[in-house]
């Protein structure tokens, strides 16, 4: 368990829908900009305003062209502050009916961007509230936070350089930047982990990410070099774990 926790990734971060609106998504490191400071996950209190659903593709085997189609649902979210999409994929449809338009939910989900607007691009959970002073509590956690000053500053927007730029904010100094982006590559590539995270990227595509148990039955490999080349492409910053022994790509 405690391997586990140790590569978690960023926790969610209460908010309201107006300051992911107000936030500026950087696209390199698949983060958003907001007064909270750079969020990948979140947690809102919001009510559905709309409802849809919708089917998608995907290979059920990479050497294979057999599809599956999975159901998924679409929502629209109002907290009053603003309006925000989130999607939930590959779902069973009777277990979510009574996530419905005017039900006040409690959502939490990574933050994406689609069509020039941020999203809640691979909702985690979305729960019912059924106590209202739930939605104070939430807003008083927000305002509290707020209060306390530790806020920061949305960068400007001023093009693609801004971009570039705050992209090695975060690098540590002992890092070769020059040698990390140079045109040229390794002439070692292991091919092993490279088609473990290909089929790790085709299972993230609809938002669910793939097991540890599918992961080995897919590739074959014993369970210990299996769970090593995780830990390398996790370090990588190439893949996450949503859950224990659950695997995305980013």
């Amino acid at each position: 368990m405690n391997a586990a926790r140790s590569y978690e990734y960023t926790p969610p971060i209460r908010c309201l829908i107006k300051h992911l609106l107000e936030g500026r998504y950087i696209t390199p490191k698949n983060s958003l900009y907001t007064i909270f400071g750079t969020l990948k996950r979140v947690r809102i209190v919001a009510t559905i305003t709309n409802r849809e659903e919708f089917m998608s593709k995907r290979s059920s085997d990479i050497n294979s062209p057999t599809e599956e189609v999975s159901t998924n649902l679409r929502f629209e979210l109002d907290d009053g502050t603003g309006i925000i999409s989130a999607v939930k994929w590959d779902v069973d449809v009777e277990n979510y009916r009574d996530r419905t338009k005017g039900v006040l939910v409690d959502v939490l989900g990574r933050i994406g961007f689609f069509g020039e607007k941020v999203q809640i691009n691979n909702i985690a959970f979305i729960k019912k509230i059924n106590d209202p002073n739930y939605v104070l509590l939430r807003e008083a956690d927000v305002i509290k936070k707020i209060k306390s000053g530790d806020l920061h500053e949305i960068p400007e927007d001023t093009g693609s350089e801004l971009e570039e730029d705050t992209f090695f904010d975060d690098i540590p100094s002992d890092i070769d930047v020059e040698k990390l982006f140079s045109e040229t590559k390794s002439p070692k590539v292991d091919k092993v982990k490279e088609d473990i995270f290909t089929i790790i990227y085709e299972y993230s595509q609809d938002g669910n990410g793939i097991s540890l148990e599918e992961l080995q039955r897919r590739t074959k490999v014993s369970e210990n070099k299996l769970r090593t080349y995780i830990n390398d492409l996790v370090m990588e910053s190439r893949i996450y774990p949503t859950e224990e022994n659950i695997y995305q790509s980013y």
